[in-house]
């Protein structure tokens, strides 16, 4: 039988992906078959009728197969399977088309994607760059990472920016938000009280940015009035750095990421 999407690697993203792409029933589990190194991975989507291969290399005859290993697993993969597959989706972090396209048969598309964790729960972020896939394949791909949240197309060469911001950008959050948590804390909320306000406030202030008629500085200054109160954690912001600091951090990412890309 066909499959019209193969998923080698069944681990935290890649199993996050097909959950999501599976309950978005945009196509039909039996179109689907999977392979992980795993058998209790394959188990959990094996019951939702997805079809369960006899090996990795079974993957790479579907006509858009996922590659969801480690980077360092996947040149021995590569090299050991019978490429069939009309485009291969890559999420590895930092390995290149150029890189992946030199141990494929010249007619095989590569799609390059860079999900983020928030996918989870539908509100990824992913970034996407094409070489050789055809229509067909990208109206597939493209139903994948709507289920995931938004995605946008960008050449290859803003992925270590990609990584940088939204990639990475996950973490970066969860800093501010523990920090915030702990400030509340400190000044009588419990824990608990705090958390819910900390991320509640992140959740909404990302939402109505969306959807706002102004840019991210006049939201702030929106939010200040003068000799207020909002000002005054603003003004301490500043004098800080926040913005400096922020740049240098997501500058030392960008400069990680392109380095990792140069080994892989």
């Amino acid at each position: 039988m066909s499959y019209r999407l193969g998923f080698l690697g069944l681990g935290v993203m890649g199993g996050t992906i097909l959950e999501r792409f599976l309950d978005s029933g945009k196509l039909s589990p039996s179109k689907i078959t999977a392979f992980d190194s795993m058998p209790e991975k394959c188990a959990a989507f094996g019951g939702k009728g997805v079809h369960i291969a006899d090996s990795a290399n079974d993957i790479f005859s579907a006509d858009v197969a996922v590659i969801a290993v480690k980077p360092q697993n996947y040149r021995g993969i590569l090299q050991n399977s019978d490429i069939k597959c009309k485009t291969l989706l890559s999420i590895m972090a930092g390995v290149r088309i150029s890189t992946l396209k030199a141990l494929l048969p010249e007619t095989t598309g590569v799609c390059r994607v860079m999900p983020n964790t928030p996918a989870t729960v539908g509100k990824g972020a992913s970034a996407v760059a094409y070489s050789g896939v055809s229509d067909e394949d990208k109206a597939l791909i493209s139903d994948i990472l709507t289920s995931l949240g938004e995605y946008i197309e960008v050449s290859e060469d803003k992925f270590d920016a990609v990584t940088s911001v939204s990639g990475s950008g996950p973490a970066y959050v969860y800093m501010f938000a523990a920090a915030l948590v702990k400030a509340g804390a400190e000044g009588g909320l419990t824990p608990e009280e705090s958390r819910l306000l900390a991320l509640q406030t992140i959740e909404g202030g990302a939402a109505y940015a969306k959807v706002a008629p102004y840019d991210l500085e006049t939201l702030t200054e929106r939010v200040c009035s003068k000799g207020g109160t909002t000002i005054e954690a603003v003004e301490v912001f500043k004098r800080s750095g926040f913005d400096e600091i922020v740049s240098e951090a997501v500058k030392a990412c960008r400069v990680r990421s392109r380095e990792l890309s140069e080994k892989l």
